[in-house]
């Protein structure tokens, strides 16, 4: 009887303790705080150093030594070495970043301006020809999203042919995508009304 009080006194004083004093309150599971994760606080992982991720207010642009290129009304590129090495490239990394979105932009130059929305459609095309490649080799295909700017977003204005081209940009999370969605309906909106 007496290690029954003992016991009763020890547990009644740790109860006290551990329950009704603020500065020593145990958190249970109904009461413990929860922690807030934010999906896009990670680093990327880059395994390849030809390859650069730029920072800008759109997403992280792959920056490489060349460039996918097009001849005038192609949807697929012209320059077969180099789309084989950046393509390899993006699904490494995307291989390697299993949360991140790829944003794949089709471009074009000003030639078919003239022709109505001929431009729209045809760095559509490119876009999502370079999307079925990366989907192919196992990438999710929620994870990979096209987006057409026409001949609205110029690289180059001495090399006009070099604006016939794709860019890859890589966010971290599905809030990044938002914010990119915002930023790319602004830019058009704001490119019609400049017209």
């Amino acid at each position: 009887m007496r290690y029954f009080k003992l016991l009763l006194l020890l547990l009644t004083s740790f109860i006290f303790i551990g329950c009704f004093i603020p500065e020593r309150r145990l958190y249970f599971s109904w009461n413990k705080p929860i922690e807030k994760i934010d999906s896009c606080n990670y680093d990327f992982n880059i395994i390849n150093t030809n390859m650069r991720l730029i920072k800008t207010d759109r997403g992280f642009i792959f920056d490489f030594n060349d460039e996918i290129y097009y001849r005038i009304g192609d949807e697929k590129p012209y320059n077969i070495k180099e789309y084989s090495y950046i393509i390899n490239e993006v699904i490494s990394f995307m291989s390697n970043n299993k949360k991140s979105i790829l944003i794949v932009e089709g471009h074009a130059d000003t030639i078919g301006n003239s022709k109505g929305d001929i431009n729209l459609r045809l760095s559509e095309r490119r876009a999502s020809v370079i999307r079925d490649v990366i989907i192919s080799s196992g990438i999710y295909y929620n994870r990979v999203k096209i987006f057409a700017y026409s001949d609205i977003m110029p690289k180059y204005t001495s090399n006009t042919y070099k604006n016939r081209r794709v860019d890859f940009l890589a966010l971290k999370c599905e809030n990044e995508l938002n914010d990119y969605m915002m930023f790319y309906s602004n830019y058009y909106t704001n490119y019609i009304y400049k017209k």
